[in-house]
């Protein structure tokens, strides 16, 4: 079962490095509003015909639970995805996928302050050094998206890690107490819910979407969103958790393969020196003291 676990961990992450291609094929057609909520509106009626098939999987919640799979919603597709895919405007794929993966530096200065636990020297150095090199692929890398340089407008990825951390914290207590394809489910409907508001742009937004456009965001809902989101909590179930965490840092590694294989792309100049200062700060985070949170995701 490790094996398994371990081959579904690596294809989860080259599916998440295809998101940041996706989004970069799919922005000079439509805003990130309108590739968040149509992707995510089609996530959510993928969910909603799995709970109409197998009711069993939605989960048995009291009030406080339901309370907490909506706010998981609003952190995990409104809260971290938009502002992520806003970013892409001006950065290369992999360098957003860079700034992702600093998630769990962020989750484990959070979950210590959310724990009033003392941050040991090793944690916030990491961090520290991670901050550097998400500052350093943000004001160097930024006009590597489809517009012109603007390294404030590339500032709003920095929404992404936290969000997607407290996202991560706030979900660990509906894992111990739901199915996690359930609990999935129900946080995924939710985000898609709380985008009502932006609805009637994003079908504006369909009538400019070309064949390709929707075989993109085809791909972003199955193999890059639901499929993915499954494999990670296989992994999570069968693996230690900072086994599990650790393919996350593969991310970046995919983002660039796939940036150079579909958008025939070399690395940016930044790519390598600020890819090793998130990563190693990162890594100077989870081994500051014990994993805070399980891992966190596109």
């Amino acid at each position: 079962m490790a094996r398994r676990a371990y081959a579904g961990l690596i294809a989860c992450a080259a599916a998440w490095g295809l998101i940041f291609v996706g989004v970069a094929k799919l922005l000079p057609d439509i805003d990130a509003a309108q590739i968040v909520t149509i992707r995510f509106a089609l996530v959510a009626l993928c969910f909603a015909v799995a709970f109409a098939v197998r009711p069993a999987l939605v989960p048995k919640l009291d009030r406080r639970g339901w309370l907490l799979v909506a706010a998981c919603g609003v952190l995990c597709v409104p809260g971290s995805q938009y502002a992520i895919v806003e970013a892409q405007n001006y950065l290369s794929p992999p360098l957003a996928s860079l700034i992702v993966t600093s998630s769990p530096a962020v989750a484990a200065v959070i979950a210590a302050a959310l724990l009033r636990e003392r941050v040991g020297l090793t944690t916030a150095l990491g961090f520290a050094i991670a901050l550097g090199g998400v500052a350093l692929i943000l004001v160097v890398g930024s006009g590597s998206g489809v517009r012109a340089s603007n390294p404030g407008g590339a500032a709003i990825a920095l929404i992404t890690p936290v969000s997607w951390a407290l996202y991560t914290l706030a979900l660990k207590p509906l894992t111990r107490r739901c199915d996690p394809v359930g609990a999935i489910g129900a946080v995924m409907i939710a985000g898609a819910l709380s985008l009502a508001p932006v609805y009637p742009h994003a079908a504006v937004g369909l009538g400019h979407m070309t064949g390709t456009d929707w075989l993109w965001i085809a791909i972003l809902v199955g193999p890059a969103t639901v499929v993915p989101n499954l494999l990670w909590f296989v992994g999570v179930r069968h693996l230690p958790v900072h086994q599990t965490t650790a393919f996350m840092y593969v991310i970046p590694v995919f983002a660039t393969l796939w940036t150079a294989a579909i958008l025939g792309r070399e690395p940016d100049a930044v790519t390598i020196p600020g890819g090793l200062l998130v990563l190693a700060g990162v890594a100077l985070t989870q081994t500051g003291g014990r994993p805070a949170v399980d891992g966190v995701a596109p």
